[in-house]
């Protein structure tokens, strides 16, 4: 079921090593409003990051000095990861633990001060059980008194993204092209690589009333890693900074 659900979503058919070039992903630089979010508002230094990926956010807040926990499902991504890391200090290094497990059904045995699901990780469970399963994690791995970050783009951000797309009204899923492009010397494009990706689109009234389906509740609403008060879901995504109720 988990290594299907990455068929479903798109994320197989995604080249790490190019994935993370892309311009987008770069310009979005999260490591800093993500440390200055920890700092402000977890009660401690333990991490977990769900979703994880190639290690990017994950690296930076080891560098920064949290001991991070990083999860995701992808064997292609969490290699992708360990490349990253083996050009980091040893002191980085043993503070970042790898797991490969699946959002939806992993048990660690302890709880974290400060949980991540950032970069519309949410989005990519595609039906209301794997979503309800995913945030009872969080909220059975989240300390009493810790913080979780769950960022989404808004339906609108979502459609304006590409403009090749298919949207379902009934499942409230979208699917896209992706094309990974090198440019020549001359300015030429070529298409290098190809894939996909389907994401489900939420309401922010539909993702908090997930939210408190699993005891948990908003803290705190933003409209961006930097903390812009949420005014338009046309220019801005969900930042939700999330403890229990």
């Amino acid at each position: 079921m988990g290594q299907s659900r990455l068929d479903q979503c798109g994320w197989s058919s995604f080249d790490p090593a190019l994935f993370f070039d892309e311009p987008g992903r770069v310009a979005r630089r999260a490591g800093p409003a993500t440390h200055d979010m920890i700092r402000d508002f977890s009660p401690g230094q333990a991490v977990l990051e769900l979703c994880c990926g190639g290690g990017a956010l994950s690296i930076y807040l080891a560098q920064s000095g949290f001991d991070v926990t990083a999860v995701d499902l992808s064997e292609k991504m969490l290699n992708q990861f360990q490349k990253q890391m083996a050009g980091c200090d040893e002191t980085t290094r043993n503070r970042l633990n790898l797991v490969r497990a699946d959002v939806c059904a992993f048990d660690l045995g302890r709880q974290f001060d400060f949980i991540i699901l950032e970069d519309d990780g949410l989005g990519y469970l595609l039906n209301a059980e794997d979503q309800q399963a995913c945030m009872g994690r969080i909220s059975r791995h989240l300390a009493p008194d810790g913080r979780c970050l769950l960022t989404n783009m808004t339906p609108d951000l979502e459609k304006t993204a590409s403009k090749a797309f298919e949207y379902d009204r009934e499942t409230h899923i979208l699917t896209r092209p992706h094309h990974w492009t090198s440019t020549d010397a001359g300015g030429q494009r070529t298409v290098i690589h190809q894939g996909f990706e389907r994401r489900y689109l939420y309401e922010c009234g539909q993702l908090q009333r997930l939210i408190h389906s699993v005891g948990l509740e908003v803290f705190k609403r933003w409209g961006d890693l930097n903390r812009a008060p949420f005014k338009d879901p046309a220019t801005q995504e969900y930042v939700l900074l999330i403890q229990h109720a």
